[in-house]
């Protein structure tokens, strides 16, 4: 429960950092970019909450019942994200978080990024369709921050029209 209520802020986190991976881009895919990742950042973040602390809580709470009680409560919580809100919420913030990735990656290669790191922004957002626990989620993110990292330090990483202004 407690790693899900640290998640929610991370959750943005991350989401802000797909953003600033666009920043000063300009074109249609930058925009769609930066909207799909303010939809994943509140709809992840809700489908994230409303699964993951909700089991957190219900199967803490469960641990002072009868053996016949523990095993509904768990029977519940199996049955959690199957819920058509969880379900919808888990949908709408997966695939814009896919959109925004695929959009950024396109945005970035049309700016001049190099092959490598567009494909890992790409298998960033492929990823997370796995869903976010092991393995899925890590390999999701763990291509992010790596495309990003690449990004980052990579010298003459995008066209100078396109690259975004840096205060120093």
């Amino acid at each position: 429960m407690w790693f899900h209520i640290i998640q929610l802020p991370l959750s943005g986190l991350i989401a802000l950092a797909v953003y600033l991976l666009t920043e000063g881009l300009e074109g249609r895919a930058a925009r769609v970019s930066r909207w799909a990742i303010g939809v994943f950042a509140v709809f992840f973040s809700a489908y994230d909450a409303a699964a993951g602390i909700a089991t957190g809580y219900a199967l803490r709470n469960a641990q002072g019942l009868s053996a016949a009680a523990q095993e509904a409560v768990h029977e519940a919580v199996i049955d959690m994200p199957g819920l058509s809100l969880i379900f919808g919420l888990s949908i709408v913030g997966t695939g814009a978080w896919v959109v925004a990735l695929i959009a950024a990656a396109i945005a970035l290669r049309r700016a001049g990024a190099p092959r490598a790191p567009f494909v890992l922004v790409i298998l960033a957002g492929i990823f997370l369709m796995g869903g976010h626990p092991f393995p899925a989620g890590p390999l999701a993110f763990g291509c992010f921050f790596v495309a990003a990292v690449w990004l980052e330090l990579a010298p003459g990483r995008l066209t100078s029209a396109s690259q975004p202004s840096r205060v120093s």
